[in-house]
């Protein structure tokens, strides 16, 4: 038993080494960056750039993971630590992922194989996300490699065994942390995992009855069947993590001003994720009666929130179910069931997702051949994940929100699980059933030598793909980032920024940096009108954005040079009439390949307070 844990203990510091030498190669050379707009806008937040100091409201995070990554920034300045939170959960699961192999009681050559193949295949299906980050396939890694851990642990130490399905419900937790939506897709597989582990049904003479042995086994008699759960402190200590991360997120959303901005910002992602928005003439009655103008109806379209008036009341709940109805009739059962099988058909073969697709695919085909008529608990499981797997992609596609992000997330889930039953069914459940002459490994080995050359064929030009292409995003975000310097260089000002100017920028990430206050605000964005906007709004003397865009003097827009900006003339002269008086062109950043504009709104009213 002692020998079993230093054996534990050598592998799980090993692992931690093999991960860290890992990083800091592809750290050294890939340039790594923000994947997606939303996790910039979180580290702000994290970081005290929207109020000046740090903030665990994360909004799409749970609280207490805020906490943890505010707090960072408030005791130790100077570093990145949203991104380094983010990347090191995968790295994390990565290295989790290795320990497995190296904690078995397998020999040297096969540990050696097995971490070869561990890290081609990071490399094949998780590199491109470590080093583009985002939320969504964060916590879908760790969420995986949680379930992984935990139906791969074998039996030999208690304190190990405990530990190693301990830090499995840890990263499953971790995935609820990082993003709720991706934690519901992986709970049910994670349900199906345990119970192909620890659950079974028997035939018994008992009638009727439960049977507790706290934090060990519950069993349920009923009409002459048995089912029996083991390891319920595994599942005890899941499910008391899950209370205390909703509780901490209901407790610091509690807020009158929270509770209100939070049941906007659902109707919000409603409209502008699923159910889109009318144009004004399709319906002016109905705009109407919202007090809705036509050039409001443009500005919602443009996702300038800021320039439709008292949008940030029951307005927002009163549109979401309106288009919610328009959805529903313009699309109609028939029609979304035929663009969910079109959207999955589109996206099971999409280039952009190779190899991960293609190695999830081929695994799953493996799996269940291979626990056909061999394994039928396995086989079972294996059919009912990929059965679920199925409906996820099923579900997306009826709600047409299948983006690339999440087709990834489903891919490595299912990947990951897949490999889990592998390698319980051939390393754990045929070693204790007496398998393993040499004639009966020789085929092992073979697929072995194979799964090693396909993954370094791939690895190669996937570990080149991603340079090629982070390298470009790095350089096309410098852009950014000089904006960025040229308004702290104003810091008398104020600057708008038109909301479809910076979606096609991110940040680049560096583990050294300094983060502080900006006078940058954008016309419209998920976390305008929340409680923090408004204190940002507060600091830099903004009281009414849409007017003081207009009449404020120090108050600017900045747009990109190709983004047409009449739909705001209209706006304003919707509201001003002939006292508006156009934009007037005051400076031009030209920084790369697209120029920044920064425009002074000008109207009669600015012009008499400067008299």
């Amino acid at each position: 038993m002692r020998q079993t844990g230093k054996r534990r203990l050598a592998a799980l510091l090993l692992s931690f080494l093999i991960t860290g030498i890992y990083f800091v190669l592809a750290y050294q050379s890939i340039p790594f960056i923000y994947d997606i707009n939303d996790d910039v806008a979180m580290r702000n937040v994290a970081a005290g750039v929207i109020t000046g100091s740090p903030d665990a409201h994360l909004l799409h995070m749970k609280y207490v993971l805020g906490l943890v990554i505010a707090g960072c920034y408030r005791m130790i300045p100077g570093f990145d630590w949203y991104g380094m939170v983010l990347i090191g959960i995968m790295l994390f699961a990565l290295a989790m992922i290795l320990y497995r192999g190296l904690a078995s009681k397998q020999g040297l050559l096969w540990k050696l194989c097995y971490s070869v193949i561990a890290l081609l295949l990071f490399t094949c299906a998780g590199l491109r996300h470590v080093a583009a980050f985002q939320w969504t396939v964060t916590a879908a890694i760790a969420g995986a490699a949680g379930i992984y851990l935990f139906y791969t642990a074998d039996k030999g130490n208690r304190f190990w065994d405990w530990a190693e399905e301990g830090i499995g419900a840890f990263l499953i937790l971790l995935s609820l942390a990082v993003r709720d939506d991706v934690f519901l897709m992986v709970l049910p597989l994670a349900a199906l995992c345990f119970w192909g582990k620890y659950g079974s049904v028997q035939k018994t003479e008992t009638v009727k009855g439960i049977q507790w042995k706290p934090w060990q086994t519950l069993k349920i008699h009923c009409k002459g069947w048995s089912i029996t759960l083991e390891h319920m402190g595994i599942l005890m200590g899941l499910a008391a993590g899950i209370l205390i991360l909703m509780g901490a997120e209901a407790l610091a959303y509690s807020s009158p001003e929270w509770r209100e901005f939070c049941v906007y910002n659902v109707n919000r992602e409603a409209i502008m994720d699923y159910y889109g928005l009318e144009n004004y003439e399709e319906d002016p009655e109905f705009f109407d009666s919202l007090g809705i103008t036509k050039e409001e109806a443009e500005n919602l379209q443009r996702y300038s929130l800021y320039l439709v008036d008292d949008l940030y009341s029951e307005k927002m709940a009163v549109l979401s179910e309106h288009f919610r109805e328009v959805y529903i009739r313009e699309h109609p059962l028939k029609q979304r069931i035929s663009t969910a099988v079109q959207k999955i058909d589109e996206h099971l073969g999409k280039d952009s997702y190779h190899p991960v697709n293609l190695l999830c695919l081929v695994m799953a085909a493996v799996v269940l051949g291979f626990c056909c008529g061999k394994n039928r608990r396995q086989l079972g499981l294996a059919i009912f994940l990929t059965g679920i797997w199925a409906l996820y992609w099923f579900y997306l596609g009826y709600r047409n929100r299948i983006v690339e992000r999440v087709g990834f997330a489903l891919y490595l889930l299912m990947l990951l699980t897949m490999l889990a039953i592998w390698y319980r069914t051939v390393f754990l459940e045929n070693r204790e059933k007496g398998a393993g002459s040499r004639r009966e490994k020789l085929p092992g080995r073979v697929l072995a030598a194979g799964a090693c050359v396909v993954l370094a064929l791939l690895s190669g030009p996937e570990w080149k793909s991603v340079k090629e292409n982070n390298t470009e995003r790095r350089d096309y975000n410098l852009e950014f980032l000089d904006v960025n310097r040229y308004m702290a260089e104003h810091m008398e000002n104020v600057y708008f920024m038109t909301t479809f100017s910076i979606e096609t920028y991110t940040d680049n990430f560096t583990i050294s940096r300094d983060f502080a206050f900006t006078n940058l605000l954008s016309v419209g964005g998920w976390h305008t009108f929340s409680p923090l906007e408004n204190v940002k709004n507060e600091k830099l003397g903004i009281t009414d954005p849409k007017r003081d865009m207009a009449e404020t003097e120090g108050v600017y827009l900045i747009s990109l040079e190709q983004v047409n900006l009449r739909y705001m003339d209209r706006y304003y002269e919707s509201v001003y009439g002939n006292e508006y008086q156009g934009m007037e062109l005051v400076d031009k950043l030209d920084y790369g390949e697209r120029i920044f504009e920064v425009y002074r709104l000008h109207t009669d009213s600015q012009e008499g307070k400067k008299k």
